[in-house]
């Protein structure tokens, strides 16, 4: 016999639980049969609406559609007649958030008898609807937009965005359409174009994911074009272009065993066609352009990875759910490409990548990623590409976390175009976009970020504070101390705690310590996320 206190069992919380915690809170339910599932959608501000609500909230609520119910049941990875699995509830209400367009979800369950239990599952929905005007400002750039977006669609989970932008030497324009629930199914889907000053491009995309971790096998293609200018920079300013076109088509297939140990196998297929050409014909530079070339290989990979389910609130964001997947995960991959499947260059090209994302007390994160992979041409190894990075996390109050991260990008034998750029949001804020260019890059950022009890029409008021330090340089070039540079500075943070994207609106100011200019930085993401280290393929 349940005892009376669990009469009413709340199997999540309001979000502030650790997810796989809450697997032991279902001890009492577990193996019994679901009689019943109630779905309770609510809107957008049902939260804020009292007996004297400002009328704002309730002109919000008529002005968007909510999520429909059968959106909601889509996601659910059980139904009535089945018995209770915990970790299936925890992943329903994870792929439920990860839409994009609904912030909680809470599911509670009550005892029918001696053998069933009957859910209710109750869903609150994010503000989907944006027509905006932004800017941004990076190291002396500026970018000036327009766009008018709608993630949920009537209703039914579709993505749908149009936008423009002007900036300092760049316009461009835009438009994407999405479904990742193509008619119903567990297929996704999704299309792109740009138009820019440079070019233009478009990438299709079909999927059919890996959506619960009992889902053994997975499925995408995708293509990718793009016509257009490339342009190379020194100090700042742009000393070369030269034309490129693109084509590429890659499709994957994947099979996996286990649950939250899992060892994964991938077969992927890419062709990679690129045609080069001079821009101006006239330029002693037209040398340094690669030749044309056709990369035709089949990849075959192999993983292994160890996940743990966690929410949280306040690292990157202003208190919505903030989804993690902890563990660690190992990968290994070799593709050769080969004349017989349409290629001009023959290599082979293996891969390897490690990373892992830990919560080793409740209020410290640490996550780690590295990444090694080369073309063997003509007994040669070439275009060696070596990222790592790392991260901390360090809560030091509710709504307070102090942030580190390290990233290294090295590159060894790359074509004479092949450059990273730092400088501006690619996290020296302090100096110019473009300012430094190289083949390797070392940056290091620290940033002390807080939100205050202060909220205003559901924007949550915060600040940082910020110290980053870095360097490029090139590959026969040994780091000078005095290249070093680095920036202090401050800013605030806007969390839109009901937006379903743009999250966290960042305003900052940031002072060279090399030398007395002072920038500011607009954007709307933060400079680096702990959600990068996700783990599961």
């Amino acid at each position: 016999m349940l005892t009376l206190a669990l009469a009413t069992l709340i199997i999540s919380l309001p979000g502030y639980t650790d997810s796989m915690d809450e697997l032991n809170n279902f001890a009492a339910f577990e193996g019994k049969i679901i009689s019943n599932i109630e779905i309770v959608r609510r809107d957008v501000f049902d939260d804020k609406i009292r007996e004297k609500t400002p009328f704002y909230y309730r002109w919000g609520n008529a002005l968007h559609i909510i999520t429909k119910e059968r959106v909601v049941r889509s996601e659910l990875l059980f139904d009535i007649g089945e018995e209770i699995d915990s970790l299936r509830i925890i992943e329903s209400q994870r792929n439920l958030r990860l839409r994009g367009f609904i912030s909680e979800v809470f599911v509670a369950g009550k005892p029918n008898g001696s053998d069933s239990v009957d859910l209710t599952i109750t869903t609150v929905d994010y503000w989907t609807t944006k027509i905006s005007i932004y800017t941004e400002l990076n190291g002396g750039d500026y970018i000036l937009g327009a766009a008018a977006s709608e993630v949920n669609f009537l209703g039914n989970g579709q993505a749908v965005e149009i936008a423009g932008e002007t900036s300092r030497d760049k316009d461009s324009y835009s438009f994407f359409v999405g479904d990742g629930r193509l008619g119903g199914t567990r297929f996704a889907g999704s299309f792109y174009y740009t138009g820019t000053t440079y070019g233009d491009g478009l990438m299709v995309y079909l999927a059919r994911p890996q959506y619960s971790l009992s889902v053994k096998t997975g499925f995408s293609a995708k293509y990718h074009k793009t016509d257009g200018i490339l342009r190379m920079f020194s100090d700042g300013a742009e000393v070369f272009r030269y034309k490129r076109m693109y084509r590429e088509f890659e499709t994957k297939i994947i099979y996996s065993l286990g649950l939250l140990k899992r060892l994964d196998i991938y077969l992927k297929y890419n062709y990679k066609f690129k045609d080069y050409a001079p821009d101006d014909y006239s330029s002693p530079l037209n040398y340094i352009i690669p030749p044309d070339e056709i990369r035709s290989y089949p990849t075959l990979g192999f993983g292994f990875s160890i996940i743990k389910y966690d929410m949280q609130r306040f690292l990157d964001e202003a208190g919505t759910p903030e989804d993690l997947t902890l563990g660690a995960a190992v990968r290994v991959a070799v593709g050769r490409s080969v004349p017989e499947l349409g290629a001009d260059y023959s290599g082979t090209r293996p891969e390897f990548s490690i990373k892992f994302l830990a919560k080793p007390y409740s209020r410290f994160f640490i996550g780690a990623k590295s990444k090694i992979f080369w073309w063997r041409h003509n007994g040669q190894d070439t275009e060696i590409r070596g990222r790592t990075e790392a991260m901390a996390y360090l809560k030091t109050g509710e709504t307070n976390v102090l942030s580190a991260r390290i990233l290294t990008d090295f590159a060894w034998r790359q074509k004479t175009t092949y450059q990273v750029i730092l400088g501006g949001a690619n996290g020296l804020r302090g100096y110019p976009v473009y300012r430094f260019a190289g083949n390797r890059l070392a940056i290091g950022n620290l940033e002390y970020r807080f939100y205050l009890p202060l909220e205003i029409l559901t924007v949550r008021i915060g600040g940082a504070a910020f110290f980053d330090i870095g360097t490029v340089w090139q590959k026969n070039e040994k780091i000078d101390p005095g290249d070093i540079k680095s920036d202090i500075g401050f800013g605030l943070r806007f969390g839109l705690t009901k937006s379903s994207s743009s999250r966290v609106l960042r305003f900052d100011i940031a002072k060279s310590l090399a030398n007395n200019d002072i920038y500011v930085s607009f954007g709307s993401t933060v400079l680096f996320s702990l959600r990068s280290f996700e783990n599961h393929e």
